[in-house]
């Protein structure tokens, strides 16, 4: 009886959070052919430097699932030049110093909502692809970065808050992986438990629904290109708190595996489907297979190689299970 109640309990947990077993199950996979193929791929430093770097894409793919949650083929690839020319922009304002913090804090939400507000409002009212709407965007944002840039060298430092933040440990845990535990906790809530979270994956779920129970249904697509440019924004700074200078192509490398965490860990292409754990657990799968891909010798070449199979490998996978619902 017990064992029977127990079952019927554990295979309802099971369909339901599949999508994250299917992360946790690659991570480990990696792991252990990792630990086999190459030296130490398992130690504690290595552990947590992939844990580290995991929490940065995982943090820039907070950006894609909030804009893939509401639909409309919804993806944002002027994140990275977002948190670039936020970077950029305020090195020189803060130059070290905390007490000119809060100034950079205020210009990058302005930079992230300006470019939010571009991108949503040509692909929420204008009816323009997201994908050649953010791939635009992405490249005038660039263009005015090499511009600001052109004959001048970038100075100004982040301030030393941001480092410690960012770049430092308290104990042999990096402190970038308790704000991802935070901004986690609060994901979860607003998804969860407020009524713009369920209004978010209604959107995506059924666009016509939504619109036909009263929802704004392009007001709800705005606001999610508005959040991920702001994030972006804020998100240049603690880049820039981590690497410690600023420079042209800083953000740009985090556009493709903040796409691939989120695909990697269940977020619907088509919207209404989304879990920031998965996204966690999918970050960590790109970067422990960076981590094994380098390690093997094959360099850059072989680690945007590896994305690019994992990116198809699982599109290819939930299309299908979503085609057999």
């Amino acid at each position: 009886m017990n064992g029977k109640l127990n079952g019927n309990t554990l295979l309802p947990l099971l369909e339901k959070y599949k999508k994250l077993w299917v992360a946790f199950l690659l991570i480990i996979a990696l792991f252990i052919v990792g630990e086999i193929a190459v030296k130490n791929f398992l130690s504690l430093p290595q552990l947590l430097l992939t844990v580290k770097m995991g929490a940065f894409i995982a943090l820039f793919a907070l950006c894609q699932m909030t804009v893939m949650c509401v639909g409309g083929n919804g993806l944002d690839l002027s994140i990275g030049f977002t948190a670039t020319i936020t970077a950029v922009f305020t090195a020189g304002i803060m130059n070290g110093r905390n007490e000119n913090l809060l100034l950079a804090i205020v210009v990058a939400i302005a930079i992230g909502m300006v470019v939010g507000l571009a991108n949503g409002a040509l692909a929420a009212y204008v009816k323009l692809p997201p994908l050649i709407v953010t791939l635009a965007m992405s490249s005038i944002l660039q263009g005015i970065i090499n511009v600001y840039t052109a004959g001048r060298n970038i100075t100004g430092r982040p301030a030393p808050v941001l480092q410690v933040i960012a770049a430092k440990s308290t104990g042999i845990f990096p402190n970038i992986v308790f704000l991802v535990m935070v901004v986690l906790a609060v994901v979860m809530v607003i998804l969860t438990k407020t009524s713009f979270g369920r209004v978010m994956f209604g959107v995506g779920a059924n666009e016509r629904a939504a619109y036909l129970s009263g929802i704004n249904v392009r007001f709800v697509r705005l606001c999610a290109f508005v959040f991920s440019g702001i994030w972006a924004g804020l998100l240049g700074l603690l880049l820039l708190g981590n690497m410690g200078i600023a420079f042209k192509d800083m953000g740009s490398t985090y556009i493709m595996p903040s796409i691939a965490a989120a695909v990697v860990g269940g977020v619907a292409m088509g919207g209404g489907e989304g879990n920031y754990l998965g996204v966690i657990l999918g970050s960590i799968v790109l970067q422990s297979l960076t981590n094994l891909l380098v390690g093997l010798g094959w360099g850059d070449a072989g680690k945007w190689l590896g994305f690019g199979i994992v990116l198809f490998a699982m599109l290819v996978f939930y299309t299908r299970e979503e085609r057999t619902k």
